[in-house]
């Protein structure tokens, strides 16, 4: 007997975002993914200053504001030919450093950790119960650590404004550098260090948890171990194909986490061209897909449309349907620090609700490694900022990668005004409808296979949905004037 369960909305997720999907014999068979609201950020930047898109554009989102930011400076510079000098390039680096720091963090213990707490599988671990655990409240702490070390960087958190066309408003100085130092020493402590990982796995591996290793790794450790009891290495597996911008600029001009598309195989070059947004089960026109490099995509709302689910669009790499975030950038750099995800997930490049995690994880103790290295390399009055002049005509395309996933501004300007902007945030990649082709999104296909033994309590389905760390307001904005009914349906 097949049942359909509808989730809606998803909770502990940033932004509104419904799933839909059919079980049959305690086996998810198909899927939905709803984005339930619409977003008109593009739209309200025609005529403006191309200097107000950063700006404006980064209050699509309050949690990856500065990726937005970031992603609009650099398409209005791309644009401009600009090239800042290496000391805005050091700063920014840190910029998206602590903030995917600060939100891996807080994703592992207050959005995902709690799907695997004793709170609600009775299995004994208390740290990651949500409001009353101790690690819960221990991140909370610590993300406000790395919050006031993003706000000596960027004067605010949320969206941040030293971050400008041309470099940054501000330059290190020795007082700056040490305050960042203090904290981010405080919360290096508090995640252990890299090099003890190994011990931690052996020590939790046996029944022995020392703190003083890492409250983080202690906490990632128990939860990979009862993960892999669910099986969860199993299952949220997906079309197992990535894509990434790359991010973080290197003095030489290459990426630290490079960009690249891997196709199944192998790893081939990103090619921007080749991304296409397809509308055929979005609630827009026709007209509204196409390539955000030729094509003018604006918005035409077609709520009638046959078919539709989705505010969202479909981005896809030509017609591959792949996925962003952590285990992609991890993938496409080569990267698996002490084996985890071959010798614990199955498989370097396998997707899976266990590897998505362990992916975003290995990716936090790099960052923090790097953070700590970022923070020497500092010199005290270094320049950051090069002079700008606004193009009469140009367009400019603007790639980066938040936390979740990649992150894409495209600009055309024409008599010093923005005639056209387009943004695919990162989620947009990965909480699709399906295309036009039949290809269903990514969150979507990993949900085929996931098991559901109670259908009164689908807990492994909104596993595989965090393992992707939505963000909706990224995808879609603005709610209709009716509103919205939330419910939860077991049909």
């Amino acid at each position: 007997m097949v049942t359909e369960i509808k989730i809606d909305p998803i909770t502990r997720i940033e932004g509104h975002m419904g799933i839909s999907v059919k079980v049959d014999n305690g086996t998810v068979i198909d899927a939905q993914c709803n984005s339930t609201m619409f977003r008109g950020f593009e739209t309200i930047l025609i005529g403006r200053d191309p200097r107000d898109g950063p700006v404006l554009a980064q209050r699509i989102c309050g949690v990856c504001h500065q990726s937005h930011r970031i992603t609009g400076v650099r398409a209005l510079e791309n644009a401009a030919g600009v090239k800042v000098p290496d000391g805005a390039r050091k700063m920014r680096n840190l910029i998206e450093a602590v903030t995917t720091l600060y939100s891996h963090a807080l994703w592992f213990y207050a959005l995902c950790g709690p799907d695997y707490s004793d709170a609600v599988t009775k299995n004994g671990l208390k740290r990651l119960d949500p409001m009353t655990g101790q690690g819960y409240r221990e991140a909370v702490g610590n993300q406000r650590k790395l919050h006031e070390v993003l706000s000596i960087l960027g004067a605010k958190v949320p969206h941040q404004m030293t971050y400008i066309h041309g470099g940054l408003t501000h330059e290190p100085s020795v007082e700056k550098i040490m305050q960042m130092k203090t904290r981010m020493f405080e919360v290096s402590d508090w995640i252990g260090k890299t090099t003890d990982l190994p011990a931690v796995l052996e020590d939790v591996s046996g029944g022995k948890h020392d703190y003083s290793k890492g409250y983080v790794l202690n906490d990632v450790v128990d939860w990979a171990l009862y993960a892999l009891k669910e099986k969860a290495d199993t299952w949220g597996v997906g079309h197992q194909k990535y894509i990434s911008y790359g991010v973080y600029d290197l003095p030489d001009g290459t990426l630290f986490e490079p960009a690249g598309v891997w196709d199944g195989s192998k790893v081939i070059p990103m090619d921007e061209k080749k991304i296409t947004e397809y509308v055929k089960y979005s609630w827009y026109k026709d007209s509204s897909g196409g390539v955000p490099t030729r094509d003018a995509p604006i918005p035409e709302v077609d709520t009638e449309k046959a078919g539709a689910y989705s505010w969202a669009k479909t981005p896809r790499y030509g017609t591959m349907a792949v996925e962003g975030g952590p285990l992609a950038r991890m993938v496409i750099a080569g990267l698996d620090p002490f084996d985890l995800r071959k010798k614990l997930g199955g498989g370097i490049e396998k997707a899976s609700t266990f590897n998505r995690t362990i992916a975003r994880m290995q990716e936090a103790l790099i960052l923090r490694d790097k953070i700590m290295e970022w923070l020497d390399e500092l010199k005290p009055g270094e320049p950051t900022y090069t002079d700008f002049e606004v193009p009469d005509e140009a367009f400019g395309v603007g790639l980066w990668e938040a936390p979740r996933g990649p992150v894409g501004h495209w600009t055309e300007i024409k008599g010093k005004k923005i005639s056209r902007y387009q943004v695919i945030a990162g989620t947009t990649w990965n909480a699709t409808p399906k295309d036009d082709m039949g290809q269903r999104g990514a969150i979507e296909e990993a949900l085929i296979g996931v098991p559901v033994p109670d259908v009164k309590n689908p807990v492994n389905v909104v596993r595989t949905v965090r393992s992707y760390d939505p963000c909706l307001s990224c995808t879609v904005h603005v709610m209709t004037p009716g509103g919205q009914k939330y419910s939860i349906q077991v049909t």
